[in-house]
């Protein structure tokens, strides 16, 4: 498909302008008066085209790598700074992403937690109450080409290529593509292999 050169000229213009647009709030970041959190979360309000347009100027300024035609839709958030984002990478409505380093091409439905990890919060001690132990967030890496369905809950890294059904919550990490899913994740096939498994049959 050819590409369209008023359609290109419409959308460099219209990310000319967020960027004019969303300058005074990167300005106040900059001079820490806005914390990158309190920033993404406002931003996160606007609705329609309007809102993506000022996301993707805010998160390719701001953001330790940022790919191009990034969507984040409305009420969508990106926790930290030291998140990577590839090209062509979408985030559903009300989608939340901690500490990432993503691929090209992500489609995340809407309602997706893609978290720092599985032990961002402690638990170990009973002395304590768990909101001030801290815990060990890292970075999860997602590879390219990667669909993770509504309302899943991503704790480890997914290799490129692999799917994550709705709901599902992935707490080990996903091989190269796989489609998983279920509370925790399992694998439920291999994309490439044209014949998906039947399962056995009951008490087999």
């Amino acid at each position: 498909m050819t590409n369209n050169p008023f359609r290109t000229l419409l959308k460099r213009t219209a990310h000319a302008v967020a960027v004019v647009l969303v300058f005074p709030l990167l300005l106040l970041y900059w001079i820490r008066l806005f914390s990158f959190l309190s920033a993404s979360q406002g931003v996160a309000l606007i609705p329609g085209s309007l809102g993506i347009y000022l996301r993707r100027a805010w998160y390719g300024a701001t953001l330790e790598a940022c790919g191009e035609d990034l969507v984040v839709f409305w009420l969508a958030v990106i926790r930290t700074p030291k998140t990577r984002v590839g090209n062509r990478c979408y985030f559903g409505p009300g989608t939340w992403v901690g500490w990432a380093d993503v691929g090209d091409d992500l489609l995340a439905s809407g309602q997706v937690m893609l978290l720092s990890g599985g032990d961002a919060h402690g638990m170990e001690r009973t002395d304590v109450p768990m909101r001030e132990q801290g815990g060990e967030p890292r970075k999860v890496t997602v590879g390219r080409d990667v669909w993770i369905g509504a309302s899943a809950v991503v704790m480890d890294d997914l290799g490129e290529g692999s799917v994550v059904a709705a709901g599902a919550v992935v707490t080990k990490p996903v091989v190269p593509y796989a489609v998983v899913g279920g509370v925790p994740a399992r694998v439920l096939r291999d994309r490439r292999d044209p014949q998906p498994p039947v399962d056995p049959p009951p008490g087999a």
